[in-house]
């Protein structure tokens, strides 16, 4: 049943208890150029297209106030999505994240090798600022998606495996210091046949058994970490080709990681 427009407009107005933060990190290498999708965009195009249909989600969900959103982008180097002082944004009134991904599109086309390792420590720094934010409530979740697909090219896959579990373990840690409640989770996407899919797979973050129990619910369980539905991570699509169904479900998947960061 829709709660009614009245009830929203209080919930929005009422004190944040919690916050839950989500970081994109987006692959721009030159691969990222090439057309294997449905409709022959590149895979960019696709990305782009995805990650503002994501927030603009975000922004209609019920839990709209408390999510804050952040980007980094990589290739042969990362950029972390600034704008003044700010690392992540909110998603409510004008939907500042969105606006902010947006302008940061001129700046990030598809050029260039693959620097993951170097990603997943500019993370780690956005992170650890959204930990530090006395603005915001002390309970506070953190869910990571990371789009790529290709292979680290300018480090190695042990330095991908090492910055991912400083970002799961130690930044995780200091999260769960300023509140026991809180929790982080790294979730992985490959985009095509030539990803590092075993590292994808390495480092993604275990579902928790409430997450695992919404995707299947959601008809999405299949989709994830096939055969074994144990982590959260989305194998490339099938003959290398991202597809509408696929596109769609990856855009649920988000949705679903989201909105139960919590749980």
């Amino acid at each position: 049943m829709a709660i009614p427009s009245s009830i929203l407009r209080v919930l929005k107005r009422r004190p944040l208890s919690y916050t839950v933060l989500i970081v994109f990190v987006l692959d721009r290498s030159l691969s990222m150029s090439e057309p294997k999708t449905y409709d022959h965009r590149s895979k960019w195009e696709h990305l782009v297209e995805l990650v503002e249909r994501l927030v603009q989600r975000l922004a209609r969900s019920n839990m709209a106030p408390v999510f804050r959103v952040g980007y980094v982008w990589f290739s042969d180097d990362v950029q972390t999505v600034r704008s003044g002082n700010s690392l992540y944004y909110p998603v409510t009134e004008d939907n500042p994240a969105l606006q902010i991904f947006r302008e940061s599109l001129k700046e990030n086309k598809p050029y260039g090798m693959t620097a993951m390792a170097d990603a997943l420590a500019s993370v780690r720094e956005i992170v650890e600022e959204y930990i530090r934010d006395e603005t915001l409530p002390s309970e506070k979740y953190v869910t990571v998606f990371l789009f790529t697909d290709g292979k680290e090219t300018k480090r190695t896959p042990e330095d991908v495996v090492e910055e991912a579990e400083k970002l799961t373990n130690e930044t995780a840690e200091k999260l769960r210091q300023l509140n026991p409640r809180n929790r982080l989770g790294l979730a992985t996407i490959a985009l095509g046949l030539d990803a590092d899919r075993e590292t994808l797979r390495a480092i993604a973050s275990f579902l928790r058994d409430a997450q695992r129990k919404v995707l299947e619910e959601r008809g999405l369980l299949e989709i994830v970490d096939p055969p074994y539905h144990e982590k959260m991570f989305i194998d490339a699509p099938r003959d290398d080709k991202i597809t509408k169904e696929w596109e769609e479900a990856v855009r649920r998947f988000v949705e679903r990681l989201s909105e139960t960061a919590v749980y």
